[in-house]
């Protein structure tokens, strides 16, 4: 249960145009946040929602036992609900402009459902610091697919579909859409969820752009403003050494071969992007490899030195539909380029340039790159870390430690200039911590109406919410408990957000 007071939470909503009974009866619902929905009644004043624990029979019990009586003057509301794993029952009474009760409805029956991640008491969001404002806000997790609410307790979760074959870490980018639902990723492709969690659209993962059986999808996964969906995929390919093998790879390196022409190759992972229209076709694609060279793919390892794997694996994408550009991440190689769209021309390069060790990238292994949708600045969640841990190339602050940072720039007016940082937070000034504080891995950005942001520390595991002073208003540790019954981290790999004055689309969007 829940610590909750008995009227838990209340929002009137629009009138949505469309009537149904919902929560149908007897259904089995994904989560506490629900939106409840009777036909419009002719000279109707109030519509008021009675709703008691239990599966209820007898409307007097109902009404008595009821935790809440909500009267509002649409024909929708929405109630947050005690707990999930629980039988309920409601009805609703009509009231005219008098206060003279008029009508009702039967009494109604469902249930809410439940995941072992919805056990507050097991898993969940440990609130460190809680918000004194922002108490609207829903906070949605990766990997295991819960939304919570500010104070860290679980609010909906994504019922176990097939394509879900366990939770962890390779579930990503879980966000929700202009449309009202969801998307998010799984090492078997991309989908689209409704509020129900029932999948309405899947990518066809059939390897069109990649040239293999699949495309290979990662990362990020987006919907667009004109219902098209844009995801990160990959092609391998297999590029011949442009020097002595030796340059580049260690001797005992079984992925580089030698072909029957002499020379050396390697296969490549290189980074794709993929436009799909809502039939599943391809509309627009856009490949790394078009755009790249061979300083892109091989770096000398005595400039590293640990040999350099070739991967240009993208980790992060932003679609800027105002100005037609996306930025790309290449975690790998410290760079963000810029490209437009639909041309996909490369229009500026951020970071490092071509393998140029001696061209300090003001980022390491960066995650997620954001833009602000009202300054047009350039948010980076900078992991400052590198997969050779060549220490050199990190930034080291005063104590001689490697942090990570959130970074917002300012980009260059003519297109062609250097990113200018114009705001920088060390995530150790936040944590208050006298340690190495790196994100080995995840890590993202989402930029709040009001210009503070949501942060998730990926491998660090921690989650907050920094205000345009640098202050930290709200933190939280994500964490499960294991068979042992001791808590260990959870570990998203992003985290994402909802608002109470949206709820309502999400809630109450028109079935199909």
């Amino acid at each position: 249960m829940y610590r909750y007071l008995p009227i838990l939470f209340m929002l009137l909503c629009v009138d949505q145009g469309y009537s149904q009974i919902s929560p149908s009866s007897e259904a089995t619902i994904n989560y506490r946040m629900t939106g409840f929905e009777v036909p419009r009644i002719p000279n109707a004043s109030k519509y008021t929602f009675h709703i008691a624990e239990g599966n209820i029979t007898d409307e007097d019990i109902l009404r008595k036992n009821a935790f809440t009586h909500s009267a509002v003057h649409q024909n929708t509301c929405i109630i947050l609900l005690p707990s999930f794993g629980i039988a309920y029952s409601w009805l609703v009474s009509y009231t005219d402009k008098n206060g003279k009760e008029i009508g009702k409805t039967g009494l109604y029956h469902f249930s809410t459902g439940k995941v072992p991640y919805t056990d507050a008491d097991l898993n969940g969001l440990l609130v460190i610091t809680a918000a004194k404002h922002h108490k609207d806000l829903f906070v949605l997790v990766d990997g295991v697919l819960v939304i919570y609410d500010i104070e860290g307790y679980p609010i909906w979760y994504m019922p176990d579909v097939q394509q879900i074959e366990k939770r962890d870490v390779s579930i990503r980018d879980f966000k929700p859409t202009p449309d009202g639902t969801f998307t998010f990723m799984t090492i078997k492709g991309a989908y689209e969820v409704d509020y129900d969690g029932k999948i309405i659209w899947q990518a066809p993962n059939d390897g069109k752009v990649s040239g293999s059986s699949t495309e290979s999808y990662h990362h990020e996964f987006t919907k667009m403003a004109d219902g098209h969906y844009l995801v990160a995929g990959a092609e391998a390919l297999v590029k011949r050494i442009p020097d002595t093998r030796e340059k580049y790879f260690a001797d005992d390196d079984t992925t580089v071969q030698k072909g029957i022409d002499g020379n050396y190759y390697k296969q490549i992972t290189s980074g794709t992007l993929i436009e799909y229209d809502v039939s599943g076709k391809v509309v627009w694609s856009w490949k790394a490899s078009e755009h790249f060279n061979d300083g892109d793919y091989f770096w000398p390892k005595s400039t590293l030195n640990k040999p350099y794997d070739g991967n240009t694996y993208m980790n992060a994408f932003e679609f800027d539909a105002v100005h037609k550009v996306i930025y790309v991440s290449f975690k790998n190689i410290n760079r963000i380029i810029k490209i437009s769209y639909p041309e996909g021309d490369v229009l500026n390069t951020y970071g490092e340039q071509s393998g140029d060790m001696q061209h300090r990238s003001p980022f390491y292994g960066q995650h997620s790159c954001r833009i602000n949708p009202r300054t047009g600045g350039l948010y980076v969640y900078n992991n400052n870390h590198n997969d050779f841990e060549v220490i050199s190339k990190g930034r080291i602050d005063a104590d001689g430690y490697l942090i990570s940072h959130v970074v917002k720039y300012q980009q260059p007016v003519d297109g062609n200039g250097i990113l200018k940082a114009n705001w920088d937070l060390g995530c150790k000034l936040v944590l208050d911590k006298t340690v190495e504080q790196v994100t080995i891995r995840g890590g993202s950005i989402a930029i709040l109406d009001d210009d503070c942001i949501l942060v998730n520390m990926g491998t660090m595991n921690h989650m907050m919410i920094i205000n345009k002073n640098k202050e930290l208003i709200w933190d939280a540790a994500p964490y499960l408990t294991d068979a042992k019954h001791q808590k260990i981290a959870m570990i998203p790999y992003r985290c994402n957000y909802i608002q109470k004055k949206d709820l309502s689309k999400f809630v109450f969007r028109k079935r199909s």
